[in-house]
């Protein structure tokens, strides 16, 4: 009986043990010592009342301010995509010990949006109060990265180029009375405009002196430079020259490499279907003149000796021969007719200049080639504009897509009866 008893006493110490430091714990929490103010970023944000009182009531939601600039413990005053960002939160250790919450939980709000990837990189010691992010989403397909285009946006419309900066946790954002300032482009911008300037010079300077963006079918090596432009070739280079620039703006604006490319890819499969059809076309159409011509003009000159043999030799009247001249001479007539029926072999097309060449058909302006144009212009400077604005690839509408695709249909199908260039 006396083994059974003492297990139980035991038990029963321990629950009152665990009883009493339960009801204790309160007030452990209220005797966790608040910070000495000097020693927090926040110092000179504290009142009198607050210093003498060491620290802010434990109630009171902590406040980001701007802190000690000259110490270097303040609120990071300008932001850029890679760079660490420091956030001086003044109750920020009383929000933390006393009020027992996490400070994993707190995310980056920058300019009315919240940056729900960016988690706390380092915690400054307690009485530091102040809290490090690193600026970085997690992947260019995350909704921070359009957060973050938004940001941007909003710093470009602001006179100062500032924006509003915090922490919030889950949706309550902390109040706060300072502001960063987020540059509109990257610091080594002019960098990259000189690359994209060079880039559409490279590419301009090759069309006017190559046959970079000229296709003439059956033109030699040195007719093809003063071959027309065509219009295939030159909406490809339009595509390329405008998906590259938005590519290296991108990644150097989002310090990424792995960049959604959206709408881009169907696009640029558009424009190299167009431009190799329109190839297509105009070799069909080269090669099948040519192989009639020659093909005539081999029948005409088989017959013609034919008739020259019969015709020298003498002919009974009814006989074999007879019907044989009759029969070639008579095919002779047809093929003539034909020959004069094609299309005279016409010489190696010159350009006209620019616009004239991509818009004439042959005939004059035609309105199937205007309206590619157009539309490739349209859809280009909207594209331009989303690249602009939201720092990502655009995302067309498949409708927008389908509506290329028709007019690339268009004007191949209507390549087949044109007139060829002089």
């Amino acid at each position: 009986m006396s083994r059974c008893i003492f297990p139980v006493i035991a038990l029963n110490l321990g629950l009152m043990a665990s009883v009493a430091i339960f009801a204790s714990a309160p007030a452990a929490f209220a005797a966790i010592p608040p910070p000495d103010p000097k020693s927090s970023c926040a110092n000179y944000e504290y009142s009198v009342e607050e210093k003498s009182n060491a620290g802010v009531p434990p109630s009171q939601i902590p406040e980001v301010v701007l802190g000690d600039v000259q110490n270097h413990l303040n609120t990071s005053t300008q932001l850029e995509m890679g760079r660490q960002v420091t956030v001086c939160i003044k109750g920020l250790y009383n929000w933390i010990y006393v009020q027992k919450n996490h400070a994993s939980d707190l995310r980056l709000f920058i300019g009315g949006q919240i940056l729900t990837s960016v988690a706390p990189s380092s915690l400054a010691p307690p009485g530091q109060e102040y809290v490090d992010f690193m600026l970085q989403p997690n992947s260019t397909d995350s909704p921070d990265w359009k957060n973050w285009a938004a940001v941007v946006d909003s710093s470009r419309h602001s006179s100062d180029h500032t924006v509003t900066i915090s922490v919030a946790q889950g949706t309550q954002v902390f109040k706060s009375s300072a502001v960063t300032s987020v540059p509109s482009y990257p610091n080594y911008w002019y960098y990259i405009a000189g690359a994209i300037v060079f880039l559409l010079a490279a590419l301009v300077f090759l069309a006017a002196k190559t046959s970079l963006l000229r296709y003439t079918a059956g033109a030699g090596p040195t007719g093809a430079q003063d071959a027309p432009f065509s219009l295939g070739l030159v909406q490809m280079a339009f595509w390329f020259f405008i998906a590259v620039a938005a590519y290296v703006y991108i990644c150097v604006s989002t310090l990424q490499i792995h960049i959604p490319m959206g709408s881009v890819l169907g696009l640029l499969g558009i424009s190299a279907t167009t431009g190799l059809a329109a190839v297509a076309v105009d070799s069909q159409k080269s090669s099948t003149d040519q192989r009639q011509r020659d093909s005539l003009a081999t029948q005409q000159i088989a017959l013609k000796s034919r008739i020259a043999d019969l015709q020298s030799i003498p002919i009974v009247p009814g006989s074999l021969q007879e019907h044989e001249l009759m029969e070639k001479s008579s095919r002779l007539a047809q093929v003539n007719a034909l020959l004069s029926q094609q299309p005279a072999p016409t010489g190696t097309p010159t350009s006209k200049g620019f616009l004239p060449d991509i818009l004439n058909d042959g005939d004059g302006i035609s309105f199937h080639r205007f309206q590619i144009a157009v539309w490739t212009i349209v859809l280009g400077c909207v594209f331009v504009w989303g690249v602009y604005r939201n720092m990502s690839m655009p995302e067309f509408d498949a409708s927008l897509l389908t509506l290329m695709g028709i007019s690339a249909g268009t004007y191949v199908g209507f390549k087949f009866p044109e007139t060829p260039k002089t």
